[in-house]
């Protein structure tokens, strides 16, 4: 049997984009908040810069949030060795808005999660997107949800005036609809945390022949190590082998002291293997009665540190759109999608322009692989 869910708005994804979505078209509308997994998985930590202190504050959830020491460390800046032996440091000590935070990503996600259930938002996970039919007035979505006590998954049907594809990478509504991805670059992350108790908490990035590193402190006496390179120029095995990894990490000067000796056999570093951190966009942002946020709509190569925060901030707008035209009236959802996808190319643009510029200081290793595509990759081709 069939159950059927009723909605004004499903929103696929329960991440950063999918969450603050939810939390801030409740306020309006129907919402359902749909999702694969149970719970977040492990990610890798991330900067949410002092800017997102107002979206957090106009959702009610700052002050929850900055009680809650375990999801978050203050990010004091960043110390970068790019394109110059000497390191520069960038603080966050004069901005506005404060300094911003390191995060337990996992746990931040899964703490916006309570929140949305807290305000009595409906949800729904785990659950499959299986189809979805257009209609005049919107869209049937069929699901699978899987349940502990049924073995097979039980079918859903949820019809709604208005999808968002909050599914990350993978844009599973948008995939349905045939709509594809560019693809700027193949680059991925292999990455680590472990226990660290160092006084510096400066994040700090440092590049080499084979692509750059990332480091940053996180909540707990924890710290995230992580390596950016091609997923076709990854050493052969390094993603299964802690050691190797440690010994391609100390040849860097600025990380060798986060490594001690016999770290790799302590069982105080864990090796978390490779997710894709590589630049793409959605070939279509918005239509008829849809639009994607966040990494479903474009995701940014984690140099920009943007990524989280144009989630949330295209979350309010796209809030702000939808409260402001209604769902009922048809030229009213056409006008939606053409504001949302003209706001999603512009930040795409400016997101290209800042790693073409970025890219461009690097000139220590002229001929290796890695710095070769940077330099001569073609922005505009994917503009």
């Amino acid at each position: 049997m069939t159950q059927v869910k009723h909605c004004q708005i499903a929103i696929m994804g329960a991440g950063v984009a999918g969450c603050i979505a939810a939390l801030a078209l409740s306020r309006h509308f129907q919402v359902l908040l749909i999702d694969k997994q149970a719970a977040c998985p492990d990610k890798v930590g991330e900067c949410l810069p002092p800017a997102a202190a107002r979206i957090l504050r106009s959702l009610d959830l700052l002050h929850a949030f900055e009680q809650r020491q375990d999801l978050h460390m203050p990010n004091y800046g960043i110390r970068s060795h790019w394109g110059s032996e000497h390191g520069l440091i960038n603080d966050t000590l004069s901005n506005p808005d404060g300094t911003g935070w390191q995060l337990n990503r996992a746990g931040f996600e899964n703490w916006l999660r309570e929140q949305v259930t807290a305000r009595g938002i409906e949800t729904l996970w785990p659950a499959k997107l299986l189809d979805a039919q257009p209609g005049s007035d919107g869209w049937l979505l069929h699901l699978a949800k899987q349940t502990q006590v049924q073995a097979s998954a039980q079918s859903i049907a949820v019809p709604c005036h208005f999808v968002i594809d909050a599914t990350g990478r993978h844009s599973a509504f948008a995939t349905k609809l045939g709509l594809k991805r560019k693809v700027l670059d193949k680059q991925i992350a292999l990455w680590a945390s472990l226990d660290c108790a160092m006084e510096n908490q400066l994040a700090c990035i440092n590049t080499s022949p084979q692509g750059w590193w990332y480091s940053a402190k996180l909540p707990a006496q924890r710290r995230i190590l992580a390596l950016q390179t091609d997923s076709d120029l990854l050493k052969k095995g390094l993603q299964h082998d802690l050691s190797q990894f440690c010994r391609l990490a100390r040849s860097q000067a600025g990380l060798k002291a986060l490594l001690p000796k016999g770290i790799e056999q302590s069982g105080s570093m864990q090796l978390h293997g490779v997710v894709s951190a590589n630049s793409t966009c959605l070939a279509q942002t918005a239509g008829h009665r849809w639009a994607a946020l966040g990494d479903a709509a474009c995701s940014f190569d984690p140099l920009s540190s943007q990524g989280m925060f144009n989630a949330m901030a295209t979350a309010m707008q796209l809030t702000n759109s939808l409260a402001g035209h209604g769902l009922t009236d048809p030229s009213a959802t056409i006008e939606i999608a053409r504001l949302h996808q003209t706001q999603i190319g512009a930040i795409w643009q400016h997101y290209l322009s800042h790693r073409a510029h970025y890219y461009g200081q690097e000139q220590r290793w002229p001929d290796a692989p890695y710095w070769q595509r940077r330099h001569t990759q073609k922005n505009a081709e994917f503009s």
